[in-house]
């Protein structure tokens, strides 16, 4: 009796001790499904001519932007846990089921988050240094690439896992947009951009001025006039376009070199005769918000 009385009482023991370990374990949160809408779309303008602000939308994301990439990261330790990237060639390649739609798993909790898409333009938009985390010196490198960007807090709840991103344009547009003829003794236009490429996406300054680059592009000739030539520039800043006419044997015909200006989501237009007169020329730069008047500049 006294043996079963024992073996009761240690039992009994024993189960408890179970009971309390269970009540003073915390809880793991587990991960759930999170859904992010991208929407590059969405542009809001502040015209120089007023304080009021315009909003456009176009049809679908795939006609502005042919790829899409975020990384989200720990807001205290800057580790990334999650990143990826979805993309297609226009005119080559079939729409992404979802295009424009990100769906991950994360554990409940505050984020740090970065999104991008990019466009038009012939060059590139690319991250260096974000192998496991964002570092001090993570930066885009960037060239003749209309780019869409968001970056923010976020926290994801078992009652907040579905999320509306607005992508605004980062960056403007430089045009040079000759309006004459061109005359027989013009053989090659060539134009020389000397800009900031890079941009520290965690310091506090938009372009680190030790990283000044120039690059020469060659515009197109047509039959009988220059084609209108169109740069991307990302992040706001002054630029400086050297215009060069040549002839036979590269011979230099004229020569202008211009400060422009660059906006966000705005157009520098770079304007006026350039062949007819040669040693004569008539050049503006008109600064076009897209929607709003413009704002010409006489040199």
């Amino acid at each position: 009796m006294i043996r079963k009385i024992k073996i009761f009482s240690m039992l009994l023991l024993l189960l408890t001790s179970c009971s309390k370990s269970m009540e003073d374990e915390t809880p793991i949160s587990k991960s759930i499904s999170v859904t992010f809408n991208l929407n590059p779309l969405t542009v809001n303008v502040e015209p120089l001519s007023s304080k009021a602000r315009v909003q456009t939308r176009a049809a679908n994301t795939a006609d502005v932007v042919s790829s899409i990439s975020y990384y989200i990261y720990n807001a205290t330790t800057s580790n990334i846990v999650a990143k990826g990237s979805s993309s297609y060639t226009p005119g080559v390649d079939a729409v992404p089921v979802d295009f424009g739609k990100v769906t991950i798993k994360l554990v409940p909790g505050t984020y740090k988050v970065i999104f991008y898409a990019q466009g038009k333009g012939k060059g590139y938009f690319y991250a260096n240094n974000f192998s496991d985390k964002l570092y001090y010196d993570s930066y885009f490198k960037m060239s003749d690439k209309e780019v869409f960007y968001y970056t923010g807090d976020l926290t994801v709840s078992a009652e907040s896992t579905n999320f509306d991103i607005n992508l605004p344009r980062m960056g403007g547009l430089m045009r040079l947009n000759i309006l004459d003829d061109l005359i027989p003794d013009v053989k090659k236009v060539t134009v020389t951009i000397s800009e900031y490429n890079r941009w520290y996406c965690l310091g506090s300054s938009g372009t680190d001025l030790q990283y000044f680059v120039t690059n020469t592009y060659e515009a197109t000739l047509g039959a009988t006039k220059m084609d209108v030539f169109d740069y991307y520039v990302t992040r706001p800043q002054n630029i400086t376009v050297t215009i060069k006419v040549l002839g036979v044997n590269d011979v230099v015909l004229f020569e202008k070199q211009l400060t422009v200006p660059i906006y966000d989501n705005r157009r520098s237009i770079i304007s006026g005769n350039l062949f007819s007169t040669i040693g004569n020329k008539d050049l503006t730069i008109t600064v076009n918000d897209l929607w709003g008047e413009d704002n010409n500049i006489n040199l």
